[in-house]
């Protein structure tokens, strides 16, 4: 089955087995130094998504010792060990300004590089994507790593890919850049390899190429050539108001993996994405019938993967594919809570069950996180989610109260994993309700994370009412939860 894992990809790749994997596609963070945030318009509200900063620390060294260490026993950690070592010379005086980013970059990748190559089949490829920053770097690694035990002398490497697309850039003192660049490297001399063919009209000319799905209408081949040269100029970056666009900050067009799916792999095959990110990689496994694993570190990048799969395909989770690293169950929940590593993984997660999204509308100087209903009808509500993972105490609800009154937000909903007290309801029942369409909700709701939730997500619900989400329930009349007879302006 399908699976997506939640997680540091080099704890996941080294439980897999020995050759099982057919291709690799894959989009690894690079060494740009920049800092990924998914931001939302003008919001103080910011969730790292991808992070691009490297600089030389204890952990980097703890990982070189690492290296060094499976060096003694293992060949390929022996051929990975002398090349950064190599790169320790040559880098040593040029990074002084840089504190060893490069060379932490390498010494991060590298471990990673290992593991694809072991777990790849014999008749396997790697699509490695990376930019100018590192390209040059990352080709020696490979080479040292692919051909760690190359006795016929016949070189791994197959190509240096250049994928042309413009861009806006504001660059003024050096060429604009406009490509990146992706490593194609095979298992060994016995690999697939089926050239696309371009599609003709009735006068022979190329047409513009569609997915399984026929919904994308974006790559243009000017020549007949186009789909057979190291130079893929006719797949552009996304455009802004395509429907694929997610807004995940490092998303690239699926006809990009498409391309390299269809070329390097067969219906069946398994196509691994270990820095899957917003799942564009297995998006295009998932058009052309092909299995898929994608891994990522991001909370972020989990939730959006999940919609997307479910928006483009209606798979769910369990019946279409498995999600390994995230709760599926209570234990699961106490074990993720109690980490306090992962404290901001588990806060997210637990907001993100209500299907809301940080909102693009947050005030720049709060002090709290306001979040939006991901309906577009809707997505003016003002949502404060708070996550105890404790048991809730009265000053917590009364601070949310505070955030109502204040006018800071419409709604808050406290989510706890012990159940809240009586007076902590009697609170929120003498609060003023929120107007909305012509319907009114309470403006403090509670929702305590139980078994029920696995058991049917939409069980949530039972509990909160939020607009767009209403069940309703029979009331005494004067708890009717609604004024007067509008149903049908919040009513879809």
């Amino acid at each position: 089955m399908n699976k997506l894992y939640f997680g540091d990809n080099i704890d996941i790749l080294r439980k897999m087995e020995d050759e099982t994997v057919d291709l690799v596609c894959t989009d690894p963070p690079f060494n740009s130094r920049t800092n990924y945030s998914v931001f939302f318009g003008n919001s103080s509200t910011k969730t790292e998504a991808v992070t691009n900063g490297w600089k030389w620390d204890k952990a980097v060294e703890s990982a070189r010792v690492d290296i060094e260490k499976r060096a003694t026993k293992c060949q390929i950690y022996k051929a990975l060990n002398k090349c950064l070592s190599g790169y320790d010379l040559v880098l040593q005086n040029a990074e002084s300004g840089n504190k060893g980013a490069i060379r932490a970059y390498l010494t991060f990748i590298g471990p990673r590089l290992v593991e694809m190559h072991r777990i790849l089949n014999k008749t396997g490829s790697i699509y490695l994507q990376c930019d100018s920053s590192t390209s040059h770097y990352l080709k020696v690694l490979m080479d040292a790593i692919w051909n760690h035990n190359n006795r016929k002398r016949s070189s791994s490497f197959k190509n240096e890919i250049v994928w042309y697309y413009r861009r806006p850039s504001h660059d003024k003192n050096k060429y604009r850049k406009t490509h990146d660049i992706i490593l194609f490297y095979t298992k060994t001399e016995n690999y697939v390899f089926t050239t696309p063919k371009p599609k003709y009209d009735s006068n022979k000319r190329p047409i513009p190429l569609e997915d399984d799905k026929e919904q994308y209408n974006r790559i243009r081949t000017r020549i007949d050539d186009a789909l057979s040269r190291d130079v893929w100029d006719d797949i552009g970056m996304l455009p802004l108001m395509i429907s694929e666009r997610l807004g995940y900050p490092t998303q690239k067009p699926s006809l990009l993996f498409t391309r390299m799916i269809k070329t390097s792999s067969k219906k069946g095959d398994l196509v691994l994405d270990p820095f899957c990110g917003c799942g564009t990689a297995l998006d295009a496994a998932q058009a052309l019938k092909r299995k898929w694993i994608g891994i990522d570190n991001s909370i972020v990048a989990m939730d959006v993967i999940q919609h997307r799969l479910k928006d483009r395909y209606g798979l769910k989770i369990t019946k279409d594919y498995e999600i390994e690293g995230l709760p599926t169950n209570m234990q699961e929940v106490k074990n993720l809570a109690d980490d306090e590593t992962k404290a901001s993984i588990f806060s997210y997660w637990a907001a993100t069950r209500l299907d809301i999204t940080p909102s693009k509308s947050a005030d720049t100087d709060a002090d709290i996180i306001l979040w939006s209903l991901k309906d577009k009808e809707r997505s003016d509500v003002r949502l404060a989610a708070e996550v105890k993972t404790e048991k809730p105490s009265i000053e917590q609800v009364r601070q949310l109260q505070k955030l109502i009154e204040n006018d800071k937000a419409d709604m808050c909903i406290l989510i706890t994993l012990e159940p809240v007290t009586s007076e902590m309801r009697e609170i929120a029942e003498k609060m003023d309700k929120f107007k909305y369409k012509g319907l009114s909700f309470p403006s403090l709701q509670f929702w305590q994370i139980t078994d029920d939730y696995f058991k049917s997500p939409d069980s949530i619900y039972d509990e909160l009412q939020i607009p767009g989400k209403l069940r309703v329930k029979p009331k005494n009349k004067s708890e009717r939860l609604f004024p007067d007879i509008k149903l049908d302006l919040d009513l879809k």
